[in-house]
């Protein structure tokens, strides 16, 4: 009889405000409700303004389901310097304070909250870093960002890497204090576009370990045909097939809550939303314009108009 793994315990971490949050409870959820023979601990980082309410329902959703929690709060302080482009709140530079906020931690997965986990994340969980500090999913770019990669001082595409989910070796960015050179690039970097995004990029390109795009299946993988020749057709095509995290990376049409989001794409985001303490939604995105754009897709099958540039790659 062979005896079972010993029981793995995986740190999830993830960032949000206020209104966020049933979003990054969702995921959550998802992360909990895929662990299979793998514990999952919730690290969720956010600001002074998340109200004790909503960490209560988390909190009670979370043991409900057989996971655990804790919730870390970030100074304002500590964010107030980081250059903040357009809409984006200070959750998006939660990620950079991770080694200091889990100084007992050796590794931890960072997911975006438009994420939902469809798979174990065991064996993305028991990958060898080697030498590198994280692990992540190259990205794939729209033709108008092709550049973007060299202006951060990368060879070529092939190395810039998506943020919305990595693999972060804690132990080895403490040692190299990685969470201050990302802050001095954040603060000297004349021209952010991605926030996190072109910090991590920025400053850990060279210590990336690369992922299979199953762990991480953009909205980029579906649409842009061109990520055959990124990741290989066979590649491209078994994280179309079998994607263990799928991220809506992208502006607001592409999140599963706006009103023009596909219905099978939409139905994993709320297959998991109905389960948490925000099982209604409101959909973003319903005015007259938009209705009509999606009469034209769903009833007379043609296409929708185009969407504006991408917000996060």
């Amino acid at each position: 009889m062979v005896a079972p793994r010993p029981l793995t315990v995986c740190d999830i971490a993830c960032a949000s405000d206020e209104a966020y949050l049933p979003h990054g409870a969702t995921m959550v959820h998802s992360a909990i409700a895929s662990r299979g023979d793998t514990s999952v601990r919730i690290h969720y980082l956010h600001g002074p303004e998340l109200a004790a309410d909503g960490k209560r329902k988390l909190a009670e959703m979370v043991e409900r389901d057989g996971g655990e929690i804790s919730f870390l709060e970030v100074p304002d302080a500590w964010v107030d310097p980081l250059p903040m482009i357009g809409s984006v709140g200070k959750p998006i530079w939660y990620t950079l304070f991770l080694p200091r906020l889990l100084p007992d931690l050796e590794r931890v997965l960072y997911l975006d909250v438009d994420a939902i986990v469809l798979d174990s994340l065991r064996p993305l969980w028991e990958i060898d870093f080697g030498d590198c500090h994280l692990a992540a999913v190259t990205n794939v770019f729209e033709s108008y960002y092709a550049h973007r990669p060299e202006a951060l001082g990368l060879s070529g595409p092939e190395e810039f890497f998506n943020a919305g989910m990595m693999l972060l070796n804690l132990d080895s960015m403490r040692r190299e204090d990685c969470s201050e050179a990302l802050l001095r690039f954040a603060r000297e970097q004349p021209d952010l576009i991605w926030h996190d995004q072109d910090a991590f990029n920025g400053v850990l390109a060279s210590r990336r370990l690369a992922l299979h795009p199953r762990w991480n299946a953009m909205n980029s993988l579906y649409l842009f045909p061109w990520s055959d020749e990124v990741y290989g057709r066979s590649t491209a095509e078994e994280a179309r097939r079998n994607p263990a995290i799928r991220h809506f990376e992208g502006p607001s049409v592409n999140k599963p809550w706006h009103f023009l989001c596909e219905r099978e794409t939409r139905e994993l985001y709320f297959r998991h939303r109905r389960r948490t303490p925000w099982p209604r939604c409101r959909r973003e995105g319903v005015t007259p314009a938009n209705v009509l754009r999606r009469l034209r897709r769903d009833v007379l099958g043609r296409p929708t108009p185009p969407v504006p540039p991408w917000v996060r790659p």
